[in-house]
């Protein structure tokens, strides 16, 4: 809904400014054009019809393109709503969660998150709780006080991870991250795609919402 208000509230705006335009394109052109056309009559280059119809041209353009933002907007919010008031799969785990939200949902219940997601700043990558996504997803979340790593362990998989390092163990396999896990307020926050997918997990992102969905079929 934030979304679909900017939209309207910068519809709005081009509407002022555009007013505010020709009315100071107008006032302002009978100093300039003095000595020149009579502003007003047919021959003021400021308002013959083709000067008007081409910033009503320029006006419906920029509102068809705010409208079909709009459309893709909504329809991203309405599958959301559906994704979340449908029960998951026989057999699967379903998480949700909300960049700057501190609501999830796992299979469709609301559960507080000790830290919200969030976007890193330099790489763009959605950064969540690791114990979190571990656990909604079944799997079995440790922490080697020794070498200091997180990690996941569900059947045959295994994700290993150690805040600070780019580097992580993704079944038997290192990857380089996006982004370095780090902690917030003594919560591990890792990179969600490649530590859900590392265990088998289906990521789907919904920009309107800022929304991400994970799906694991058990």
């Amino acid at each position: 809904m934030q979304s679909k208000r900017r939209i309207l509230w910068f519809a709005a705006a081009l509407i002022l400014a555009l007013g505010w335009y020709l009315a100071d394109g107008y006032w302002g052109g009978r100093e300039v054009h003095a000595g020149g056309p009579l502003p007003g009559s047919s021959e003021d280059p400021l308002v013959t019809k083709s000067y008007v119809d081409d910033k009503i041209q320029q006006l419906q353009k920029a509102l068809e393109q705010a409208q079909t933002r709009l459309n893709t907007l909504e329809g991203e919010l309405a599958a959301l709503k559906k994704k979340l008031s449908e029960a998951p799969a026989a057999g699967a785990t379903q998480v949700i969660l909300t960049i700057g939200s501190r609501t999830a949902f796992v299979n469709g219940t609301p559960v507080e998150l000790p830290v919200a997601p969030f976007q890193d700043a330099a790489s763009g990558t959605a950064m969540v709780p690791f114990r979190f996504v571990g656990e909604s997803l079944g799997a079995a979340v440790s922490y080697d006080g020794r070498s200091q790593e997180v990690n996941y362990a569900l059947g045959s998989r295994k994700v290993v991870l150690k805040p600070g390092s780019l580097q992580a163990d993704i079944n038997g396999v290192m990857e380089t991250l996006p982004s370095a896990p780090r902690l917030v307020n003594g919560i591990t926050m890792v990179p969600l795609r490649v530590v859900s997918q590392g265990l088998g997990a289906e990521v789907s992102w919904h920009a309107a919402a800022r929304a991400i969905t994970i799906t694991l079929i058990n």
